[in-house]
C-alpha cells in the first residue's frame, strides 16, 4: 500500500476526530453557559422580590433612577424607528389592499402587525444594541477592575447590587416602550395615509379601534417582557463572566448582544406559535 492513500485515510480520520472533540467542546460549553443564566435567573429573581420588599438592599433605591436611563433616554431612537415602521407599513400594505378596492382597511393591517409582532421585536433588539450592550460593558469593566470582587468583600452579594436592578428596570420599561412604539408606529401610518392616499384621521382612528382587541396588545406587551427577561439575564450573565482584560469585554459585549438577539427571535417565534395555536 502507498503512503498516499495511507496520508489521506490518516488525514479523513484526524478531521473527523477533531471535529467531534471541537463539537464536544461547544456542547460542553453550551451547558456551561446554560446552566449559568439559569442559576443567575434564580438568585436574580429572589433578590428583586426580596430588595423590593426590605429596604436595606439596594434594589429599590437604584430602581427609579435606573428606569430614567433605561425608559426616557430611549423613547427618541424608539419614536423614530417606529414612526418609519409605520410609515413603511402603509406603504407596503398599500398594493395588495388596492387591488381589491379594501384601501381603507390599511390602518388594521398596519395596527395588528404593530401590536402582534412588529413593535415587540423591533423594541427589543433596539434595547438589546443600546441598553443590553451597556449592561455588559459595565458588568464587565467592574469584574476587570476587581470592584465586583470588592462588593464581596463588604459582604455585598453582586446580583443584589448589580444584577436585580438592571433585571427590573428592564422588565418594567421594555413594555412601556412597547406601548409607547405602538403609539407612535400607528401616529406614522396616520400621517402617510392621509399624505399619500388621503385617507381621513377619523377613518384611520376607527378602522385601528375595530380591527384591535385587547388580546393584541395583551400578547405584545407579554413578549415585551419575555424579551425583557432574556435581555438582562443575558447581558449581566456575559458581563460578570468576563475574562482576558479588555480584548475579553468586547468579546463579550459582542457574544452577548448577538445572543440576545438570537434568544428574542426564538422566542418570538415560539410565542407567536402558542398565541396563535391557543389563544386565537
Amino acid at each position: 500500500m502507498s503512503a498516499k492513500p495511507v496520508r489521506l485515510v490518516t488525514t479523513f480520520f484526524g478531521s473527523l476526530g477533531r471535529g467531534f472533540t471541537r463539537s464536544g467542546i461547544r456542547f460542553r460549553e453550551f451547558l456551561r453557559h446554560t446552566s449559568g443564566v439559569c442559576h443567575l435567573a434564580a438568585a436574580t429573581l429572589y433578590f428583586s422580590v426580596v430588595g423590593l420588599v426590605r429596604s436595606r438592599l439596594h434594589t429599590r433605591r437604584q430602581l427609579f433612577l435606573m428606569m430614567r436611563n433605561v425608559g426616557v433616554s430611549s423613547f427618541p431612537i424608539v419614536a423614530l424607528v417606529s414612526l418609519l415602521i409605520g410609515a413603511i407599513l402603509v406603504l407596503q400594505s398599500d398594493e395588495p389592499l388596492k387591488r381589491f378596492g379594501q384601501i381603507q382597511e390599511v390602518p388594521g393591517a398596519v395596527a395588528l402587525t404593530l401590536t402582534r409582532e412588529i413593535s415587540p421585536l423591533l423594541t427589543a433588539i433596539i434595547m438589546t444594541a443600546r441598553v443590553g450592550a451597556s449592561f455588559t460593558a459595565v458588568l464587565a469593566s467592574m469584574r476587570i477592575n476587581e470592584e465586583v470582587l470588592a462588593l464581596e468583600t463588604m459582604a455585598i452579594h453582586p446580583v443584589a447590587h448589580l444584577v436585580a436592578p438592571r433585571f427590573l428596570r428592564m422588565l418594567i420599561m421594555l413594555p412601556c416602550l412597547t406601548v409607547f412604539s405602538y403609539l407612535v408606529g400607528m401616529a406614522g401610518g396616520a400621517l402617510v395615509g392621509r399624505t399619500i392616499y388621503s385617507l381621513p384621521y377619523s377613518l384611520y382612528v376607527d378602522k385601528t379601534v375595530y380591527y384591535l382587541t385587547m388580546t393584541d396588545i395583551v400578547s405584545g406587551l407579554v413578549k415585551a417582557g419575555v424579551f425583557g427577561v432574556i435581555i438582562a439575564l443575558v447581558c449581566c450573565y456575559y458581563g460578570l463572566i468576563v475574562e482576558g482584560g479588555s480584548v475579553g469585554l468586547g468579546r463579550n459585549i459582542m457574544v452577548a448582544v448577538v445572543t440576545s438577539i438570537v434568544l428574542i427571535i426564538l422566542a418570538d417565534a415560539l410565542a407567536t406559535a402558542f398565541i396563535n395555536n391557543y389563544v386565537f
